[in-house]
């Protein structure tokens, strides 16, 4: 009998400190709660984000530059397509590297919508054939395809073959005629065998290239047209557009066109 009202005096002690501590624990501690009782209103946590049925492709998985000047921009745009039934959101594209920008637009895509990501890569000193790529971050499930580019700069661009090209970058801040207008690259073929120009990528606001008519003899040297609309005028411009020789080889050539300054007063100097 002793023993058991012991027992019994030992029970009740233990139960009321358990009481004690849980009447001291503040509302807000509640780490050690399953996650289910902790979220109420907040946002789900990351694994429960997935979108299983978004499903985004790329308009080109990876692009071939060719060859191109050292110490400049070069760009291509990617389009990248939602064709999966739910909603996909991309939160960022991020380069694998500081040499490469990839600005996002549009961060959500409803099922069957797209939107371009404009890849600008500085070719800086690089001198050999260079691989750089891009991770698309979106709350997709499975896999994501990655933006991933081909480049060769050279420091001898005009002494290539098949084609050398005059010059070898657009700079558009050479010219006087300021409201749009037109530059001219000289294309010589270097080669033994007639060659004809077919373009690849260009830039999709701004310009319009126009490549020769025809073949280019052996020896012989034609005229590239690279027309600028005068929307230009206020912006800072990293393009570049890419050719294709019918070598071979199938040889790339990508000559970037720059313009480093804005032409006359900006919108906003000239309301003032």
């Amino acid at each position: 009998m002793r023993r058991s009202l012991t027992v019994l005096a030992a029970s009740l002690v233990a139960a009321g400190t358990v009481t004690a501590q849980e009447a001291k624990t503040p509302p807000h501690a509640t780490d050690s709660l399953p996650s289910i009782v902790r979220r109420r209103e907040g946002a789900p946590p990351p694994a429960e984000r997935k979108t299983s049925n978004a499903r985004l492709e790329l308009s080109d998985s990876e692009f071939n530059f060719g060859y191109t000047p050292q110490k400049t921009k070069i760009s291509h745009v990617y389009w990248i397509r939602n064709a999966g039934p739910d909603t996909a959101h991309i939160s960022d594209v991020r380069p694998g590297c500081g040499c490469t920008k990839a600005p996002l637009k549009k961060k959500v895509l409803a099922p069957g919508d797209s939107t371009d990501v404009e890849v600008i890569f500085s070719t800086g000193m690089y001198s050999s054939q260079t691989r750089k790529s891009a991770t698309i971050v979106s709350d997709v499930a499975g896999n994501v395809p990655s933006i991933s580019f081909n480049a060769y700069p050279t420091p001898r661009i005009d002494s290539l073959a098949p084609v050398t090209f005059i010059p070898s970058l657009v700079d558009l801040d050479s010219v006087t005629q300021t409201g749009g207008g037109g530059i001219e690259v000289k294309v010589r073929n270097t080669s033994a065998e007639p060659v004809s120009l077919a373009l690849v990528s260009a830039p999709h606001e701004w310009f319009t290239i126009q490549l020769p008519g025809g073949p280019i003899a052996p020896g012989g040297e034609e005229t590239i047209r690279v027309e600028y609309a005068g929307a230009i005028a206020g912006e800072i411009v990293s393009k570049s557009f890419t050719v294709q020789v019918s070598d071979t080889a199938s040889t790339r050539f990508t000559i970037p066109i720059q313009k480093q300054k804005r032409w006359g007063p900006t919108p906003t100097s000239s309301a003032n």
